[in-house]
């Protein structure tokens, strides 16, 4: 049966989905309308800066089992450092600091030491948190969670909205019991963080086009699909910028693009519509600071603060009170909030970007996540992708990837 499967979109979605196929000897047509691969995972050199930076900052973990069997398709395990399970905390408010070690063991024996728990916490704040592995599809972090003490404050909270990118009293507590499961769960082994050595997209998605490439996919960049043409329930016809391209009877096609696009060329199938923003701000600094890579923040507009050599990058999610502020006003009120512990003067802001992004995520509510389609759809050679399907997990990275490798694996019939 000869066949050619065409990916619409080349974020982690498409990429997942399209080197999955690739590696088991499909014909891909890979097509994406920005000339850069990897959505908002992907990296440039910026002029202002001169340096890389990333479109968002991203966390993955090495519990990550989509993320990490990715990475080593496309042969980019070198390119990722893998840290110890340690996070550092601080609050700007009362100046304290403390860090989260998970060790190595399975078991979360750190708990039951005061020293090594969070400040202000109690061994049954963390028995109490329990009851998020049993939220039911309507329950809300905060209804869940609220319970816990200075454990929903310091960490349950900044992690939920850094996972979820979603406010915590309306975000939907279902979707953080696969996260925990797959993750916290297994010990602290799978809580490493891993971390980009150059950037996101010289990672997850420059690689991944060469891989592509080197198994004979074709590859469009710079090639929008403005519309897809079906009849008797099946697609056949893609209407590019310059081109029609006609499905014959056994190609297959996998939408992996975000669903604000997806429901202009698929306007038969809902799409949630609901969004939230990211905002990401990179300062540029002439000497590399003592700081750990990553840095949860408290008391502040800055929730993560990520540090690779002399470029220091903030993430602030769920940002709407923030993000139609002018960006000069904005990067130097993040910059009066780290330059303290970065031992630098507040006043004297280094070259910064700030780069806002206003649909990074679907709203992650109980409703919204009600809304997200399935893999499969109505249409016999239509397949979805991208964090905001139902995969089970939330819009991140490895929901992404998830979701391309289960579109590849339907493909495959697997």
């Amino acid at each position: 049966m000869s066949r050619t499967i065409y990916v619409i979109g080349a974020g982690m979605a498409g990429l997942a989905a399209a080197t999955k196929l690739a590696e088991a000897g499909e014909h891909i047509v890979l097509i994406e309308q920005s000339p850069r691969p990897g959505g908002r995972c992907r990296s440039y050199f910026d002029t202002k800066l001169n340096a890389d930076i990333d479109n968002g900052n991203h966390l993955v973990m090495s519990g990550n089992t989509d993320a990490m069997t990715y990475l080593k398709r496309i042969q980019a395990m070198g390119s990722v450092e893998i840290l110890p399970a340690r996070y550092p905390f601080i609050d700007l408010r009362s100046q304290e600091s403390w860090i989260i070690d998970l060790g190595r063991g399975r078991f979360p024996w750190w708990v039951f030491s005061k020293k090594r728990r969070i400040p202000g916490t109690t061994l049954k704040d963390y028995w109490r948190s329990r009851k998020l592995m049993s939220a039911n599809q309507n329950a809300t972090i905060y209804q869940v969670l609220k319970g816990t003490g200075e454990l929903y404050s310091r960490f349950w909270k900044p992690f939920s909205i850094a996972v979820l990118n979603t406010e915590p009293e309306i975000a939907s507590a279902s979707l953080m019991k696969p996260v925990i499961t797959e993750t916290m769960a297994k010990g602290g082994l799978a809580c490493r963080p891993v971390l980009a050595k150059r950037g996101l997209g010289y990672s997850f998605a420059e690689p991944a086009l060469i891989y592509l490439l080197q198994k004979g996919a074709e590859v469009q960049l710079g090639t929008r699909c403005r519309k897809i043409e079906l009849t008797d329930n099946k697609l056949f016809k893609l209407v590019l910028d310059d081109a029609e391209l006609l499905l014959n009877e056994h190609d297959i096609v996998i939408s992996a693009v975000p669903p604000n696009i997806a429901g202009e060329l698929l306007d038969f199938i809902k799409m949630p519509d609901e969004f939230r923003s990211i905002l990401n701000i990179h300062y540029h600094l002439e000497t590399v600071p003592d700081i750990a890579p990553i840095t949860g923040l408290l008391g502040s507009v800055a929730e993560w603060l990520f540090c690779r050599g002399n470029m220091i990058s903030v993430t602030v999610s769920a940002a709407e009170s923030h993000i139609d502020q002018p960006s000069k006003v904005l990067s130097e009120k993040i910059w009066r909030e780290i330059a303290l512990i970065l031992k630098m003067d507040p006043e004297t802001e280094p070259p910064s970007r700030v780069i806002k992004e206003k649909r990074a995520t679907i709203a992650q509510t109980p409703e919204v996540v009600a809304t997200r389609p399935k893999t499969t759809t109505v249409v016999r050679n239509l397949l979805l992708a991208g964090d905001w399907t139902d995969t089970g997990l939330p819009a991140t990275i490895e929901g992404a990837i998830r979701s391309g490798h289960i579109a590849a694996a339907k493909c495959l019939n697997e």
